[in-house]
């Protein structure tokens, strides 16, 4: 593998997914370019919708899987191609470690409008975000498992009861899953999961972040999540935004030149 998605130029991370395209791995729809590339649904041999490096990619508008649908698969278009290929990364990782067959997500592609009807032209509008929800994987005796941030992560644990940090925390706050109580894989996936996203979005600062040693859960970082220390109630900033999914950003935050 290559430099981390995050200190990569366009250019570079356009010409690396036209290797995994040239090797089977994935499709771009249409020529793309180092502004902007869609992806398109293959399962390495054939056209599968949704399909992205083996993963199948799909919107759960619900956070959770105790309710709501998944959408039907749809692989994500109007990606910077640094982001693109981050998360192309992030889906054989996760086939390959926990032979995940589906990944939900609250937000990949680029583009959309605002509350106010106008045009995107933050990391999100621009393609350079994803809001990750969870996975559904197979384990080796054939059964399906899921596992999403709203179930299994922002739960109830002595850190915090009802599943909210409590008032008055503000950023004193640590990864509530070191909970004696908790399933250690459920603990070891998430903690696994974060120290992946961390070696390839924005974790320390908004630039190219190299490879600094990553955060740590409860440690200030662009990585969003149900721990983050940044603490906004009622906003759609702090972790209390993010019970439901980890946000995951490559550049800054606002629009990108």
């Amino acid at each position: 593998m290559s430099d981390p998605a995050r200190a990569m130029s366009k250019d570079d991370a356009f010409a690396e997914l036209l290797d995994l395209q040239a090797n089977d791995v994935i499709r771009l729809e249409g020529e793309g370019s180092a502004a902007a590339v869609s992806l398109d649904g293959w399962d390495g041999t054939q056209p599968e919708a949704g399909n992205v490096a083996g993963v199948i990619v799909r919107y759960l508008s619900s956070g959770t899987v105790t309710y709501g649908t998944p959408s039907s698969a749809g692989a994500p278009d109007r990606l910077d191609p640094r982001n693109a290929l981050a998360l192309i990364r992030l889906c054989q990782w996760l086939k390959d470690t926990y032979n995940a067959t589906e990944l939900y997500h609250l937000g990949i592609s680029g583009g959309g409008v605002d509350a106010q009807g106008r045009q995107r032209t933050d990391c999100h509008g621009q393609g350079r975000a994803v809001d990750f929800v969870g996975i559904k994987a197979v384990a080796e005796d054939g059964t399906e498992w899921t596992m999403t941030v709203f179930d299994d992560w922002a739960v109830s644990t002595s850190l915090t009861p009802g599943g909210d940090w409590p008032a008055g925390t503000g950023s004193d706050v640590s990864y509530r899953l070191n909970d004696d109580a908790v399933d250690p894989f459920t603990r070891d996936f998430f903690s696994g999961l974060y120290e992946f996203i961390a070696s390839e979005w924005q974790d320390r600062s908004d630039g190219p972040d190299g490879l600094d040693t990553p955060t740590s859960i409860g440690e200030r970082s662009f990585i969003m999540h149900p721990d983050h220390p940044a603490t906004a109630p009622g906003t759609a900033h702090g972790r209390e935004a993010h019970k439901s999914h980890i946000h995951m950003q490559i550049g800054v935050t606002g629009t990108e030149a």
